[in-house]
């Protein structure tokens, strides 16, 4: 999707983010997060690492959630370990939450891409001027709890949100999930006015965030995680 007008997305506000309030073992299907969530059958999450092995990371789906407890019952068993622990350990480890993040990547507005020619799909924000006519057109972006899944395109720079030369309007991402990449997530090559605000970016090839000759980004309270090798695409 080529935008070089403005396209503003809402979706419904979530509970995107919880932390794990108990360890969770490799083989559960059980973990424990915050009650009173929004949580529910269906919904796919991400469970983060909590070590030195940066891509042991669970992609998972909710099969119950209880808001009294807390307790996340999973579709299929945890290939990884997860630390947690009923409070937060910034007391202890200098501001620093040390339990893992529990990632929830659905949301009701999704543009989501197709496997053809390892393409997926993307969605680029550009300024343009047409020539025949003598019209410039700026392209502009305001996502907020937007799902962008299965996009980009494989062994290239095309990213699953491009601001390709996007200098005049200010771009907005909120809340919004990027995950299940071919390629890389976000991308800002030669633009301007860009704020990225409580956004996931999991799972990439070579590269997640990119930001080349460009002017007035910013990235705040975001995630960037498993982000791998370009090697092979085939998992």
């Amino acid at each position: 999707m080529a935008i070089v007008g403005t396209v503003k997305w809402f979706g419904q506000k979530r509970d995107t983010m919880s932390r794990l309030r108990a360890v969770a073992y490799k083989g559960d299907r059980e973990i424990r997060v915050y009650p009173n969530l929004d949580w529910k059958s269906g919904d796919k999450i991400a469970l983060l690492p909590t070590a030195v092995q940066w891509l042991h990371m669970d992609y998972n789906e909710i099969e119950s959630y209880d808001s009294f407890t807390g307790i996340v019952t999973l579709k299929n068993s945890l290939s990884h370990y997860h630390w947690g622990q009923s409070g937060s350990t910034e007391y202890s480890y200098a501001g620093v939450d040390m339990r893992g993040e529990v990632v929830m990547l659905s949301r009701n507005v999704r543009f989501v891409g197709n496997n053809t020619d390892a393409w997926g799909g993307q969605i680029v924000v550009s300024d343009n001027y047409e020539y025949d006519w003598g019209i410039q057109r700026s392209g502009q972006i305001h996502f907020d709890y937007v799902e962008v899944y299965n996009c980009s395109q494989r062994d290239t720079y095309k990213s699953a949100i491009r601001f390709q030369m996007a200098e005049t309007n200010p771009q907005v991402i909120n809340n919004t999930a990027i995950h299940g990449n071919l390629g890389w997530a976000l991308s800002s090559q030669f633009s301007s006015h860009i704020h990225v605000d409580r956004t996931h970016m999991i799972h990439s090839f070579a590269l997640g965030l990119v930001v080349f000759r460009s002017n007035n980004v910013t990235i705040d309270n975001s995630i960037l995680a498993g982000v791998r090798r370009r090697t092979s695409f085939s998992g």
